[in-house]
């Protein structure tokens, strides 16, 4: 599978936006908290910080509510304050034919913790001008990210905007955060952000990222995890080549079990977690998770589930429910 995933900031009140001319101040940073359970380390939705609101909105893409207690260096506690669910489309069908519990029921709407999907988000035609455009990106950009037993080249290879330190080969040229150039994407892709930016029912700001994943082994599992904050409070992922199923996990009901949640054998069969919801991402379909999703929620895909059948081991991957 291949998957895009611009990521969005919200939108800034007007007045802020006026404001936000220039470079943000310096030596303000964000001091990052994070839930760390087992080999997952979490980034918590609140931090620490002497920037004002404004400035955490350039830098993060997501506006705050500040705590009034302030130490001496001017620093104080930050909360996430994310767009108000009611701003956005209401779920439907589409929701409710692609999101399961663990014992294979449909969400409630009032329990979807704001997961969304997209079908069809591009044609065939548009995916392979996209494919097409990746593939010739990728012999310049980005890095390989297979793990250790992949022996072929570029069998895992990711292309961002964001300096990772992982590789020589130049950034991708589109940027990432403040310096994000959607001017820069391919054709392709870059239809697909303008598409996203159309959308009714999504209260976008501006893009901040876009990253794209290439994988192709059927062994590929992606560890639960949080977006970085700096990647705003909109996640969108396109799925190109093939559909995936992925798994939501609530962080309060992975801290309960830490032994299942990072237990190869155990999740590949039951999940990390019990509460956990499995979203089926059909081929060319995007998928958004924002609000307690995107800051509560982590998302992964589980390792291909196997057993012994008829015709000797059987892996196929699971949605829901055996």
């Amino acid at each position: 599978p291949v998957e895009a995933t611009p990521a969005v900031a919200e939108a800034a009140d007007p007045a802020a936006a006026d404001a936000a001319d220039g470079p943000p101040p310096a030596n303000k940073g964000i001091g990052l908290v994070h839930d760390v359970i087992g080999e997952y380390a979490l980034p918590k939705p609140w931090f620490y910080s002497a920037a004002t609101p404004l400035d955490i909105w350039r830098q993060l893409g997501v506006r705050v509510r500040s705590s009034e207690e302030v130490d001496e260096n001017g620093v104080r506690q930050h909360i996430v304050a994310p767009q108000p669910p009611e701003l956005y489309r209401p779920f439907g069908e589409a929701e409710e034919t692609s999101l399961l519990d663990m014992e294979g029921n449909v969400v409630p709407h009032e329990q979807n913790p704001g997961v969304r999907i997209e079908q069809d988000f591009v044609s065939e035609d548009e995916e392979e001008q996209i494919l097409q455009e990746l593939r010739d990106l990728a012999r310049t950009h980005g890095y390989d990210f297979a793990s250790p037993d992949e022996e072929t080249e570029q069998l895992s290879w990711r292309i961002t905007g964001r300096d990772e330190k992982r590789s020589d080969l130049p950034l991708a040229p589109w940027g990432w955060g403040v310096d994000f150039d959607k001017g820069k994407l391919p054709p392709g892709l870059g239809k697909v952000v303008e598409n996203i930016e159309k959308l009714q029912g999504y209260p976008l700001g501006p893009i901040r990222d876009v990253t794209i994943n290439i994988r192709q082994s059927v062994e590929y599992q992606m560890s639960p995890h949080i977006d970085p904050p700096a990647d705003g409070p909109n996640s969108f992922v396109l799925s190109l080549s093939s559909g995936a199923v992925v798994t939501f996990s609530p962080v309060s009901s992975l801290k309960k079990d830490t032994e299942r949640a990072n237990d190869d054998d155990d999740f590949a069969m039951r999940s990390y977690t019990d509460d956990d919801l499995d979203l089926l991402v059909p081929r060319r379909a995007m998928y958004t998770f924002v609000g307690n999703a995107r800051y509560l929620w982590t998302h992964g895909i589980r390792p291909p589930a196997s057993r012994i059948g008829e015709e000797g081991l059987e892996t196929y991957e699971r949605w829901g429910t055996w």
